[in-house]
């Protein structure tokens, strides 16, 4: 049921109150998707809590498998939707940056070619 997380320190991922389902939902993402982690129990007055734990380092992973395995509810981020007029906006905004980026491409040529032109043959 623990697979072992050998480094310190440790980020919690998830906490729940009881062994059942949920907890080994979770777990069985975290092994599909290869995190090592570790299951610790705290007690405390209120009740026994269930940590699930994984390697600092490997946090956004363990987060990312939770909630592409379905395990979780992701927090979606809101985006807007796409009318026209933002379309066009983000279309001219392209031109814009592709034309500078052209233009300065000429720069550099102009300036790597003008030395040689001015000082003529040899």
């Amino acid at each position: 049921m623990e697979s072992a997380v050998d480094e310190e320190p440790r980020a919690v991922v998830f906490v729940c109150d009881r062994q059942g389902a949920a907890l080994g939902r979770r777990e069985r993402c975290l092994k599909l998707a290869g995190v090592a982690y570790r299951i610790d129990a705290e007690r405390r007055p209120s009740g026994t809590y269930y940590k699930l734990s994984v390697n600092e380092p490997d946090a956004v992973t363990a987060h990312l498998a939770l909630q592409m395995g379905g395990c979780g509810r992701s927090s979606r981020l809101h985006q807007q939707e796409s009318t026209l007029v933002t379309t066009i906006r983000d279309m001219a905004r392209t031109f814009w940056e592709e034309a500078l980026l052209l233009l300065g491409r000429a720069v550099d040529f102009v300036r790597g070619v003008a030395p040689r032109l001015l000082t003529g043959p040899r």
